[in-house]
This record gives C-alpha cells, sequence and structure tokens, in this order.
C-alpha cells in the first residue's frame, strides 16, 4: 500500500469541455506570448496538461513545479507539509523515488475559467491494482496558483461493473 498517497486530485466536477483519453505527447506548454496567455478554458487545459506530463508522466516534478506553478502556490493535500510549492515538489520526488515503476495516465479533462479538472489513473508499479485520482487546479495569471486532490485506492471488491475510468 502506498505510504503517502498520491499528491494530485479533487472534489468537484467542473462543467465544460471534457476531453477523454488525453493525448500527452501533445499536452505541451503554450507559447510564451502574452497572447497565448489569454487564461481561456483551452490554455489554462493545456498548461496543466503540460505540467502532469512533466512531473508525474515524465517523472520530473522539480522542474514542473518551477516552470508551471506560481511562487506562492497552495497545495491542500494534508500529506504535504505546509502546503507549499516545495514541499509539494519534494513530496512527488520522494514519492517516485520510492516507488519507481508508478505510472499516471490522464484519463478526461475537464475546463472552465482559472478551474482545471483531470480524472486519472495511478499505477504505482507494473501488474499493481489503480488508484482512481481526481485534481482539480485553480490557475492565476496562466500559472497554477492552488490545488486540490482525492484519491480512491483500488476496491477490495468489483461489486459495480462499470468501470472508474
Amino acid at each position: 500500500m502506498i505510504r503517502h498517497g498520491l499528491v494530485l486530485a479533487a472534489p468537484a466536477l467542473l462543467l465544460c469541455g471534457c476531453d477523454k483519453g488525453v493525448d500527452m505527447k501533445n499536452a505541451s506548454a503554450p507559447a510564451s506570448s502574452a497572447r497565448a496567455c489569454d487564461g481561456s478554458d483551452a490554455v489554462n487545459r493545456k498548461i496543466v496538461l503540460a505540467f502532469y506530463n512533466e512531473a508525474l508522466v515524465g517523472l520530473r516534478p522539480r522542474p514542473a513545479f518551477e516552470r508551471y506553478m506560481t511562487p506562492d502556490f497552495v497545495e491542500h493535500k494534508p500529506d504535504v507539509s505546509n502546503g507549499t510549492r516545495e514541499a509539494s515538489a519534494e513530496f512527488l520526488e520522494q514519492l517516485i523515488s520510492e516507488l519507481p515503476q508508478a505510472r499516471w495516465e490522464v484519463v478526461r479533462t475537464i475546463a472552465e475559467g482559472q478551474m482545471v479538472f483531470l480524472h486519472a489513473r495511478f499505477t504505482p508499479a507494473a501488474g499493481a491494482p489503480s488508484y482512481a485520482v481526481a485534481d482539480v487546479f485553480r490557475l492565476e495569471n496562466c500559472k497554477i496558483a492552488e490545488h486540490w486532490d482525492v484519491v480512491a485506492p483500488p476496491p477490495k471488491e468489483q461489486r459495480n461493473p462499470n468501470s472508474r475510468f
């Protein structure tokens, strides 16, 4: 069982465009020009996916936090001491070092204004059952300013025939 849980996930569903089966290879950051950073749903979604791709899929949390988070970023996960950008990066680095085979996969995204929701699958090791993850990010001036998460462990018994993903 994972000692720390998982840093990224969220309690709310936001009502806007939903992408299922997100192509993480094409989830790059928007151009740095002022026009590219317009705070639109599409740009905010792209920023969050670029962060997720670098930090979790690419297993490089520290550079991703430096690039995509505001300096005063607020983390709401109780497992992250101080709830700061630095503490969040350290938490993920430790999680990745403890679980070097861990894999994250974005299943769908929803963006509405400054809020972006991700539904993801987290697999701690090859062949291990997956955790369902929900993340909510709040953006400010095209940087991630705040994060909430909810993580559901694999069910002990799958009574519902519908997948969580």
